[in-house]
């Protein structure tokens, strides 16, 4: 028989969430910057941030078991996206931050040569990327940059006077594709960690001194 869903067990099992979201969150901050690595190896990682955001959190969800699959399902649906959507944050930041490694080097050399920072190029790539995407795909910001991956991911900029093109590496279905990808593979990590959670007792595969075993 199944005990009750107590206000303990409801405590236990919320708060597992919570904190495997403030883990996937944190970890987010790189998978932000992993998922450019080529050939979409940065994908494992996002299994990777599951497993370990799901290992350190069953420790207190442990407390609320026996827990329905679909109370778990539900669960791991809901962080898994909301962390997603945070990661796609981490990620817009990167690439904003990063939109103008690389390019503009005339911008640089005259920069260079007048005595300024190279930051002021990289700032300025920065600065000019936001406000394409504010003028282009509104309302620009991180909406914007969804917008703008899923479309082209590629935009003509100019910066201290030199004119160039910008790109990611992953852009349109494919960037759609990985990212739907990630949020299933941190899904998957968490489910890893949490299914054994149906089980009222801890699941092992250990007998018990006396428990009978069958022979092979």
């Amino acid at each position: 028989m199944t005990p009750p869903w107590t206000p303990d067990r409801a405590r236990s099992w919320y708060g597992a969430l919570f904190v495997s979201f403030l883990l996937l969150v944190a970890t987010g901050f790189l998978l932000g910057r992993l998922i450019w690595l080529p050939f979409y190896f940065g994908l494992f990682f996002f299994l990777v941030a599951g497993l370990l955001a799901g290992a350190l959190s069953f420790r207190i969800a442990r407390q609320a078991r026996p827990v329905s699959q679909g109370r778990i399902v539900r669960g791991i649906c809901l962080v898994a996206v909301v962390a997603a959507v945070v990661t796609l944050g981490w990620e817009y930041e990167h690439v904003a931050k990063t939109i103008g490694d690389g390019k503009f080097a005339d911008a640089r050399n005259r920069a260079a040569k007048a005595g300024r920072p190279q930051a002021e190029i990289r700032d300025g790539a920065t600065g000019g990327f936001k406000a394409a995407l504010a003028k282009t795909y509104p309302p620009g910001g991180f909406v914007g940059y969804v917008r703008w991956a899923m479309k082209s991911g590629e935009m003509a900029m100019e910066v201290g006077g030199c004119r160039d093109t910008v790109a990611i590496s992953q852009s349109g279905y494919a960037w759609l594709l990985r990212t739907l990808i990630g949020a299933v593979l941190l899904g998957a990590g968490l489910w890893a960690s949490f299914e054994s959670l149906r089980s009222a007792q801890p699941v092992s595969n250990i007998l018990a001194p006396g428990e009978e075993y069958e022979e092979e």
